[in-house]
This record gives C-alpha cells, structure tokens and sequence, in this order.
C-alpha cells in the first residue's frame, strides 16, 4: 500500500468515528507514519480528503451493486431484486462502511451537503433505475400482480431503509428482523415464492 492510499485508510476510518469536524490532520500523518507537512504532497488539504472519501465511497457502492447487477443477468427480476438485497445488506454491515454512511447521510457536514446528495444521489439514481425496472418487468412477467410501480417502489425503499438502518443496533437477531421484513414486504406485494 502507498503513501496515498494509506493516507485514505486513514482518513476513511477517521472519518467514519470522529465525523468531519473530529478529524485531525495530525492523527492521519501519524497513522500513515509522515509528518503532518508531508501530507500536503498527497492531499490539498481537509476538505478535499472528505470529498475524495465521499467520491471513494459512492465508487464503492456502485461497484458492488453493479457487480450484482452484471452477475445476475439473464436471471429473473424478482431474483436480481433479492440479490441486490443481500448485497446491500451485506456490503453497508461492513462497521467501518455503515459508520461512514451514517456520517454522510444522517449528520453531513454542512457545507458538504450539497456535495454527498449529488455524489451518492448519482449513485442511487442509477440504482433506482435498475430496481424499477427489475419491478417492471416483473409485474409484465406476471411474476408480481400489476399494482402502481411508483407506490411498489416507495414500499421497497422504506423496507430497504429499515433493514440497513437495522445495522445500527446491536442486537443479535438484526439478521432475521431484516428477513422477516424482506418476507413480509414480499408478501404485501404479491411476491410468491
């Protein structure tokens, strides 16, 4: 590993326990094992090592659903559905990855608001496109009884939203509430299985 990419190890998992406005410069000159001057010949300075984890981030995330996108071709909608499920669930229990998010989402910095919707937006966006059309094609399959795509996805999402937000607690069975959650979701859609 390189001095560049140890100093964003760091500052992923800096930023992931001490938010933006805990993290010191100092402390991932020290991680990395350089002086804190020494940074500057790998980064331009705070702001632009958040951006460049939130951009590493949103990279991260496309790649793992695209992957499970790309690995599931030709498979039925509502199975490509269920696996970008798994996939998501398991990519955001990563510690480090889930702290982070939470970070982003639910207490940004700020002045950088603006600057995580766009980056993850963008990323949710292509993968909203993805899961409608998954649910589209379902429902012209006859896999899924025709119903509003819109409201089928809003339900999606909210189920989505609490399986990973279920992350958050440290309870043991975190696991089965998700798929209890997913089966019940299913059922409430039409979703035989």
């Amino acid at each position: 590993m390189n001095t560049k990419e140890k100093i964003m190890q760091s500052a992923r998992t800096r930023f992931a326990r001490e938010g933006y406005e805990g993290l010191s410069l100092a402390a991932v000159a020290e991680d990395v094992g350089i002086r804190k001057a020494s940074l500057y010949a790998h980064i331009d300075g705070k702001e632009q090592l958040f951006k460049q984890v939130v951009s590493d981030m949103a990279n991260r995330y496309e790649e793992v659903w695209q992957t499970t996108s790309d690995y599931t071709v030709g498979r039925p909608p509502l199975e490509r559905i269920e696996s970008i499920v798994n996939t998501l669930t398991s990519f955001f229990s990563d510690h480090e990855t889930w702290m982070l998010t939470k970070r982003m989402l639910l207490v940004p910095p700020p002045e950088f608001r603006e600057y995580i919707e766009e980056v993850i937006g963008t990323v949710e966006t292509k993968l909203k496109r993805f899961e409608k059309e998954q649910f589209r094609l379902a429902m012209e399959r006859g896999d899924l009884p025709v119903q509003s795509l819109d409201e089928l996805y809003a339900a999606y999402y909210c189920f989505l939203d609490g399986a990973l937000l279920s992350l958050f607690t440290f309870e043991e069975d975190r696991e089965m509430r998700q798929q209890a959650a997913f089966r019940i979701f299913k059922k409430g859609v039409g979703w035989d299985e």
